[in-house]
């Protein structure tokens, strides 16, 4: 069974991506992440959509293609469909790192949230390794049918 990750475990995601099939360097600025969480709720739901929806792979391509700073609140904001010329080894590289960025965020925040949880002396339940406990019943178990 792998190590659950921690900040200390992984490699913080390069702020920056060079996609060479169009001569372009992406950058995660601030509007652009708030975009792409926006978009990817939690982690499990996050590799879902990355990895099988193509809307999703749509938007993020033209999320990241865009050149604004700011959040994108309309779709027509987006570089259009029709202006999209990247490879698909760049597409691949541009989800990945996409990926990258938000299980980095999601694991950032889940530690962030655990360390300010043992500051303040809350109790965070964990799942039992032991099982559950025999219970003492009364009734007697139907047993196998014969």
């Amino acid at each position: 069974m792998s190590a659950i990750p921690t900040l200390e475990n992984i490699q913080k995601p390069s702020l920056t991506l060079e996609l060479p099939s169009i001569g372009k360097t992406i950058k995660m600025v601030y509007g652009l992440e708030m975009d792409i969480r926006r978009l990817l709720p939690d982690p499990q739901s996050a590799m879902q959509l990355i990895m099988n929806d193509p809307y999703t792979q749509d938007y993020i391509v033209r999320r990241c293609l865009t050149d604004s700073k700011k959040m994108v609140l309309q779709q027509d904001e987006l570089v259009s469909f029709e202006d999209v010329e990247i490879s698909s080894d760049d597409v691949e590289l541009l989800l990945a790192w996409v990926t990258e960025h938000t299980l980095y965020f999601f694991v950032k925040r889940a530690t962030g949230m655990a360390n300010l949880a043992a500051r303040f002396g809350m109790v965070q339940s964990k799942p039992s390794t032991a099982g559950s406990v025999d219970s003492p019943s009364p009734t007697p178990s139907a047993g196998p049918s014969t």
